[in-house]
This record gives structure tokens, C-alpha cells and sequence, in this order.
């Protein structure tokens, strides 16, 4: 039974990894840029272990591939960083080995306190995942050099700074990585989904709504908050992968990151707000609990609050006429509900007097919402489609001089 259920699985596994790679041949997206990461750091490895072979003359041409595969990575400051922290961790450790080594020669406990201090070096910040490779040099240089072969040490700096040379230069030729649509996609997919959350929370409390609604609209609410970091983090990849990008430098999109992450905070917020109705309602639902039930009356009124916040979110970080007239429609009758609603429970005797918590978290979170989107109006952007980003290449200010020299030379 377990060989049957390993094969299975390995099945499973081979037909979407198969799906996945159909995906990427066939269109743009995660599963693409996946790829093409994968081929670039083929070449990359390839090109730095022939140039160590047929340039440097080195023996063991190790080092320059590795650091050329290490180096290749998802945007140019990332590949650049990935260099810089590798070379850096690779001169340490050698240096480290070779004083060490000149000074008291290769003992047992020489070895122990120099693997010591290079441990305490590779836990260093600025060397992030490299710092592994100081202790690693370390060791390597003092049981197959000793530690003071100088053509080993420099070989070795060399390999390695020619191999995340190479790699840095592969990532910025060979298929630049510029990744815009994927936060653009995400961005938008977000706001839908706030969006339907409240016009599904409206059109239930029109009808026969009951805890088991509730609770999915809680569960739904944080489930999708839950998302908005990642959302965030793809937007700061993005608008990482313009910085030193050849293909951003010659046909550079107008994006604007900051808009993004602002509607993207902003409407996690608004969902904070959104879960905390649905928290309420989930407690006056239950019919084990003490929390009383608000009326029909005021859930049918108050479903149109909800209703018109969910029209303000979809016209929210959409600048145009038609969207913020739309945006200013939905905020406003939100809001004139919600003070009807509150005048209204302040003034009306209640049967139960239990029950005004229960309206006042309501209206509360409501009004809450509505304060956070009117805040971010201005800063937030919202992608209205995922087409073409690109500006037409004569408005690229590289590219004109590179016209105008074109020009000049005829």
C-alpha cells in the first residue's frame, strides 16, 4: 500500500510539474519566469566554467560556475547583492585561513579557533545565505592548500569574482528580469475580492442569513487579509526588477509601485473592518452565546450600507471622472445610512438593552472602513487592466539619444 500510494504521488507531482511547464511555454506568468531563471543559470554556469577552463587555465574550475549559478537570481539588485555578499564571503574566508595559517601554521587548534572566528564572520548580516561560505573556504584552503598556497587563494578570488561577473551579466542580457504583470494581476484580484466579500455580506443580510453564512464570511475575510502581505511583497519585487534593467532602461514602464502597495494596505484594512462585522454577526448568530440578534429592519437597512461600500471599493485607487464620482456616490450613501442607523438606535428604546453593543460594534466597523478608504483616495492606484505597460520606445529618453546619435552618424 505505501509503494502504491509513492507512486501515486510521484504521478501526481510529474503531471503538474508537466501542467506547469505547458503553462510556461504557452504564456506569461510565474510558472514563465520559473524558466527562464532556470535557463538563465544554466548558461550562466556553462559560460563561467568554460571561461575558467580556457582563460583562467584552472585545474579544478569549480569555483566560477558556482558562483555564477549562485548569482542569477529573480531581479538585477538581488543578482548584484548575491555577487557582492559571495565574493566577499569567499576573501574573507581565504584571508582568514591564509593569516592564520602564515602566522601559527595548521594545527588542531589552530584549526579550532580559525573555524571559530570564520563562524562568527559568515553569521554577519551583510553576507546573508553566503556567509555559509566562509568557514567553507576556510576549511577548504587549510586541508587542501594549508592555508598559504597563494596561487590557490588567488586562483580561487579570481574563479570567483570572474563566475559572479558572469552571472550578474547573463541575468542582465539574456532575458533581463522585469516582473510587472504578475503585482498588476494581484492588485486588481484583491480589490475583487473585498468587493464581492461585502456584496455577498449585503445581499445575505437582505435574505436568510444564519451563523454557517456568517462564519464563511469571517473565515473568507481573513483568509484573503491573510494574502495581502504576499501581495505586497510581489509589488516590491516588481518594482525592484526595474532597478538597473537594461530592458527598463531602454523601454521603460510607467508603474506606480507606491500607489499599488498603498490600495493594497488600504483595503486590508477595510477587511479588518469587514471581518469584525463578521465576527459580530457570527456571535449574534450563535445561538449557545449571550449576544442578542439585531433586528431585520436594521440588518436590511444596514445591508445597504454594505452594499454601497462594496461600490466605493470597486471605483477605489481609479482616478477618472466616471470612478470618483462612482466612489463618491457609494461613500456617501454608506455613510448616510450608517448615521441614520446610529440616530436611530440612540434614539429608539430597546427591548433588550444587551443589544446596543451589538449595533454600535456594526455601525463601528462600518464607519471605520469607510475612513480608510476616504484616507488613501488620493495615493491609491489600482491597475485597470493587465495589457502592455510599455511606453512607446521614442518616449524612452535612452532611446532618443540613442536615435539622435543614430541621426548624427549618417
Amino acid at each position: 500500500m505505501q509503494g502504491r500510494r509513492l507512486v501515486s504521488q510521484w504521478q501526481d507531482d510529474t503531471r503538474q510539474r508537466l501542467r506547469a511547464l505547458g503553462r510556461a511555454l504557452r504564456q506569461a506568468g510565474p510558472e514563465r519566469d520559473a524558466l527562464l531563471l532556470l535557463v538563465k543559470a544554466a548558461i550562466a554556469t556553462v559560460l563561467a566554467w568554460q571561461f575558467a577552463v580556457r582563460v583562467l587555465k584552472s585545474p579544478v574550475p569549480f569555483y566560477a560556475p558556482m558562483a555564477a549559478l549562485l548569482v542569477v537570481d529573480r531581479t538585477m539588485v538581488r543578482s548584484l547583492s548575491a555577487s557582492a555578499q559571495r565574493i566577499a564571503a569567499v576573501v574573507l574566508g581565504l584571508s582568514v585561513a591564509w593569516v592564520v595559517s602564515t602566522v601559527f601554521g595548521v594545527y588542531w587548534w589552530t584549526m579550532f579557533g580559525v573555524i571559530l572566528v570564520a563562524l562568527v564572520i559568515g553569521r554577519w548580516s551583510r553576507l546573508g545565505d553566503h556567509g555559509i561560505q566562509v568557514p567553507a573556504m576556510v576549511l577548504l584552503s587549510l586541508i587542501t592548500a594549508k592555508g598559504t598556497n597563494e596561487e590557490f587563494t588567488y586562483l580561487t578570488i579570481v574563479e570567483t569574482i570572474a563566475g559572479g561577473v558572469i552571472g550578474v551579466a547573463t541575468n542582465a542580457i539574456v532575458f533581463a528580469p522585469l516582473h510587472l504583470t504578475k503585482p498588476r494581476q494581484r492588485v486588481a484580484v484583491l480589490a475583487r475580492q473585498v468587493r464581492e466579500l461585502l456584496e455577498e455580506m449585503a445581499e445575505g443580510l437582505r435574505g436568510d442569513w444564519d451563523a454557517r453564512a456568517a462564519n464563511r464570511w469571517y473565515r473568507r475575510g481573513s483568509e484573503i487579509a491573510d494574502k495581502a502581505p504576499f501581495v505586497i511583497d510581489d509589488i516590491r519585487t516588481g518594482r525592484e526588477s526595474m532597478r538597473f534593467n537594461l530592458r527598463d532602461n531602454l523601454r521603460p514602464a510607467d508603474v506606480d509601485w507606491e500607489g499599488y502597495e498603498h490600495t493594497v494596505t488600504t483595503l486590508r484594512r477595510t477587511l479588518w473592518q469587514a471581518t469584525g462585522i463578521a465576527r459580530t454577526l457570527v456571535d449574534a448568530a450563535d445561538e449557545r452565546g449571550h449576544q442578542p440578534t439585531p433586528s431585520d429592519s436594521f440588518l436590511a437597512e444596514y445591508a445597504d450600507a454594505l452594499a454601497a461600500l462594496a461600490v466605493a471599493v470597486s471605483k477605489f485607487g481609479r482616478h477618472d471622472d466616471e470612478a470618483t464620482a462612482a466612489f463618491d456616490a457609494g461613500i456617501a450613501k454608506a455613510y448616510d445610512v450608517l448615521t441614520t442607523l446610529r440616530e436611530q438606535v440612540r434614539t429608539t428604546p430597546l427591548e433588550d438593552p444587551d443589544e446596543w453593543p451589538v449595533y454600535g460594534s456594526l455601525i463601528s466597523d462600518s464607519l471605520r472602513a469607510i475612513a480608510e478608504l476616504e484616507a488613501a483616495r488620493e495615493s491609491a492606484v489600482l491597475p485597470t487592466d493587465t495589457g502592455n505597460l510599455r511606453l512607446p520606445p521614442t518616449s524612452s529618453p535612452l532611446w532618443g539619444r540613442l536615435r539622435r546619435q543614430r541621426g548624427s552618424s549618417r
